[in-house]
């Protein structure tokens, strides 16, 4: 049992005097120094006492710990990369108003505002703080106790104690991409992020509807009958076959391990292969998943639905990058003997130095009579800056030959793999995920595959 100085004792430790008090202890002190005799000590005393009375007041307004319940409401599955919402709900079943506050405990590396507060909560109300906090890497984190600190109507205390809050956080790919994307496309607003509508006239598209003629359609698609009919010109709309395969591959080499801008070169691609496995599942497409570094680390094979969409993105959430050179033959080589039907093999992947475009160069040749490979890379604004300055010094100049070299063999890369039947895409990092939804809408608008 709790003896009744165990319980004191508790309730001395939950409280709070505030900088103001303190301050105010300090008045007396002129008073006593000043006023002649016995009449400074005793007016000194007098405002002590007032002070001590004013205080015990304030902390007799303030709720009491066990009257204030606090609840943290997570997402379910965090986004990497983005501000993701965080609420705290803070009910006060007291009489008294709670001027509290507060401060949210996030795991390390989280980016965001962690104070709550200042708030004042009536007597049997409720109060909602929003927070936002951005994760820099993917995994699993845990979020930790809340500290809280109530203050009386004066200012002069109150109470303070921590609220055990711990639990798991879970951060996966940019699954609020993915959502917004989704919005978008049912308002019909995907120009708002980049997207470019790809309905082409070619091999392989499937008529789809009539539409006004509009700047930048094809002459080639006017219907010349309903156009005599409705006396305006009226063009063709096609949409791309559905039931065609994509299989998404993923580099966890060392060159995708670097970050940029807060995020790695992998985490982009991440993202990217989330959104295109998004968009394809729900083309009707069959999607599948390689995810590869010295050894194939994941495989999904193609299947069509939005479980092969949740299957891909559980799949994603743990894959991490090494410090080791990805084995391009070895990967391409597995996906090979397991791809019957003609695939889009979208391989997401970093190039620098001869060296690893040699590697690729050699197994990409294999793929190509059969499949459609489109290797998608990310262009890097510090090495380019290097490689357009004019140096100024002899380590600037250093600096700017070996950046020149790195950009030259990459660009001699990305022109032979393109020469050889590969499609290329090579983008900023922040640019990925559209431009690579955008290639692929391309790609099925004009019955590449």
């Amino acid at each position: 049992m709790t003896s009744r100085s165990d319980t004191l004792f508790q309730r001395i430790r939950g409280l709070h005097i505030t900088t103001r008090t303190a301050l105010l202890v300090a008045v007396p002190v002129p008073i006593v120094a000043w006023m002649p005799g016995a009449l400074g000590p005793i007016l000194g005393a007098v405002v002590l006492v007032a002070l001590l009375v004013m205080v015990q007041r304030d902390i007799a307004a303030t709720p009491e710990r066990d009257r204030i319940t606090i609840t943290r409401t997570l997402p379910v599955k965090l986004s990497i990369g983005v501000p993701n919402p965080v609420t705290i709900t803070i009910q006060n079943s007291s009489s008294h108003v709670a001027r509290l506050i507060g401060r949210e405990s996030p795991p390390v590396g989280f980016v965001g505002k962690r104070a709550i507060g200042p708030l004042v909560i009536g007597g049997r109300g409720t109060g909602d703080v929003r927070l936002t906090f951005t994760p820099q890497s993917r995994g699993a984190y845990e979020f930790g106790d809340i500290g809280i600190r109530l203050v009386g109507p004066l200012g002069l205390a109150g109470r303070q104690f921590i609220v055990p809050l711990s639990e798991e956080a879970k951060v996966y790919p940019d699954i609020q991409a993915v959502h917004g994307y989704a919005l978008l496309a049912r308002r019909g607003a995907l120009q708002e992020i980049g997207i470019k509508r790809a309905r082409l006239a070619g091999t392989g598209t499937e008529f789809e509807s009539l539409a006004e003629y509009s700047d930048g359609d094809d002459y080639r698609d006017i219907d010349w009958k309903a156009t005599a009919r409705r006396g305006a010109p009226v063009v063709r709309r096609f949409e791309a076959e559905r039931s065609q395969t994509i299989m998404l591959v993923v580099d966890t080499g060392r060159l995708m391990t670097p970050r940029v801008e807060g995020m790695t070169k992998l985490d982009r691609a991440v993202n990217a292969t989330l959104l295109l496995a998004y968009l394809a599942t729900q083309s009707g497409d069959n999607v599948g998943l390689l995810v590869f570094g010295r050894d194939v680390q994941r495989y999904l094979p193609p299947r069509k639905g939005h479980r092969q969409f949740l299957a891909v993105l559980e799949a994603l959430y743990s894959v991490e990058g090494t410090v080791e050179e990805p084995d391009y033959a070895g990967a391409l080589r597995y996906l090979a003997t397991r791809l019957g039907k003609r695939s889009l093999v979208v391989l997401m992947t970093d190039l620098a130095g001869t060296e690893p475009s040699r590697r690729l160069l050699g197994v990409l040749g294999s793929l190509t009579p059969r499949h459609l490979p489109l290797v998608i890379t990310q262009r890097n604004r510090e090495v380019e800056a290097k490689g357009d300055r004019v140096p100024e010094s002899e380590s600037e100049a250093f600096e700017t030959s070996i950046a020149q070299t790195l950009l030259r063999d990459k660009a001699a890369a990305l022109r032979l793999l393109s020469a050889r039947g590969s499609l290329v895409l090579d983008v900023f990092p922040e640019e990925l995920s559209v431009a690579a939804v955008n290639r692929y809408l391309e790609i099925k608008a004009r019955g590449r595959l």
